[in-house]
């Protein structure tokens, strides 16, 4: 583990810690940092804490490039996205922390509507808003994935109002480090997806308010063609839910029981005479390999660590 700067030296306490955790794409890694020097000029002070999650000599030279901002650099062996996000709230500064993922970008004004709406609304876990980046290729199926499909479904969020844990997604999310710190994420976990949902399971447990707040915007960057690029996550992801489950058996319902009946209306809905589209193929291509990834073992990218 190493540290590239000393931000105490410079002299300003960030308000925001942002903490992104990469793996081997260096050049979306280098324009999400580029995006944090053109925030909006009332952006309090942050700095940004990149966790390399994995020996990767290329990322770890775009993370040591110089910017505006106050940067830390630690890394870990290959342990997953909630250990390196565990890793980097340790050492934050901050009194909030932000999520971004390496392959996202903050709009000029996100980290500000962060910290003005933890001002407005008191501590919260605020999830932000994700849409593609404008700057990239977007295809139809990746319109029909996010921001109102199966990857993000802003659509049934209600702007700046109280939210379900089940969309505490935290590719863009922001809260108080000490609640992060008393509840963060499963080390354990085996798979890179869900592991923000059994989080905010936890959260909310523990009375923790999770509010959507979409003036805080950031633009996701990853291609999708058609479902056959998305099919293996959509696999993990019932492999996810099988683990999640497993620990927290009152999830049975809404993680497993409920997506696989709504598999099965969507195979019949697919059959029903003039209702076939295009979509209704794309809905049964991920609900079936969903399920699919529930029943079936699937491959783990790194090796379990013990829970933190």
């Amino acid at each position: 583990m190493r540290m590239n700067k000393n931000v105490r030296e410079r002299g300003v306490e960030p308000a925001i810690s942002v903490v992104i955790a990469t793996m081997g794409r260096p050049e979306k890694l280098r324009r999400s940092l580029a995006a944090f020097d053109r925030l909006h000029p009332d952006t309090p002070a942050f700095e940004v804490i990149v966790v390399l999650d994995g020996a990767d000599p290329a990322t770890r030279a775009v993370a040591h490039e110089q910017h505006r901002f106050p940067v830390q650099l630690f890394e870990q062996p290959r342990s997953g996205n909630g250990p390196a996000k565990n890793l980097g709230a340790r050492h934050a500064l901050a009194p909030y922390l932000v999520f971004l993922n390496d392959d996202t970008r903050p709009d000029p004004g996100c980290l500000l509507a962060h910290i003005l709406a933890q001002e407005r609304y008191g501590p919260c876990v605020l999830v932000g808003k994700v849409d593609w980046d404008p700057t990239q290729e977007i295809t139809p199926y990746m319109t029909w994935l996010a921001p109102n499909g199966h990857q993000f479904n802003f659509s049934r969020l209600e702007p700046h109002e109280l939210v379900h844990w089940d969309a505490c997604w935290g590719a863009h999310l922001s809260l108080p480090r000490d609640w992060y710190l008393e509840e963060p994420f499963d080390a354990a976990f085996p798979y890179p997806s869900l592991e923000d949902t059994e989080w905010g399971f936890r959260l909310a447990r523990r009375g923790r308010p999770i509010r959507y707040e979409p003036d805080a915007l950031c633009f996701h960057d990853h291609h999708y063609d058609s479902p056959a690029e998305y099919r293996h996550r959509a696999r993990i992801s019932g492999a996810a839910t099988r683990y999640t489950v497993r620990h927290h058996p009152t999830l049975l319902w809404p993680l497993i029981l409920r997506p696989t009946a709504a598999a099965a209306a969507s195979a019949l809905l697919a059959l029903w005479p003039r209702r076939w589209r295009r979509e209704t193929l794309w809905d049964l291509d991920f609900r079936w390999n969903f399920v699919w990834g529930i029943v079936t073992p699937q491959r783990r990218p790194w090796i379990v660590h013990k829970r933190s």
